[in-house]
């Protein structure tokens, strides 16, 4: 169930945001936009908050709670890449290629996020060429990281 963000978790969003190296290169009303258009979920541990091949629909920002990102090498044998916590962005990857999700992730403990639908970051790229540039860069970079896991 989607919950509406409090007055408190806006600020620390938008704290949050001025860290996280993808939106680095936004304004304060590009931010604030964001942030206005985000909503609250929660999860369980082992609950998927999406899957390898998943089509991509959102991007997430955790604020409590840990989550574990998951890579098939091969039809049965699974990696953990790397376990994320408070602060951690994730998913707008596939927001720039296009492609279904790289990676399953899953809540490891009990988990709240705030969700930023394709639709609302589509319109911001579709505005600001130059933060469309930087994220097309940046993920590249992650990419080549992933591969070679």
């Amino acid at each position: 169930m989607a919950d509406e963000i409090t007055k408190e978790e806006f600020a620390w969003i938008y704290e949050v945001f001025k860290k996280v190296e993808v939106f680095t290169g936004l304004n304060y009303a590009e931010r604030e936009t964001l942030i206005e258009e985000m909503y609250k979920l929660s999860y369980k541990p082992e609950d998927n908050i999406f899957k390898e091949g998943d089509a991509p629909n959102a991007c997430f920002l955790i604020y409590k709670g840990n989550a574990k990102v998951i890579k098939n090498k091969r039809l049965v044998i699974k990696k953990e890449v790397t376990t994320i916590g408070p602060g951690s962005f994730f998913g707008e990857m596939a927001f720039l290629t296009y492609a279904p999700r790289v990676a399953r992730v899953t809540a490891e403990t009990d988990l709240v996020c705030f969700v930023l639908l394709k639709s609302t970051f589509q319109r911001l790229l579709e505005k600001n060429s130059a933060f469309k540039s930087w994220l097309e860069t940046l993920s590249a970079k992650r990419m080549v990281k992933l591969d070679s896991i």
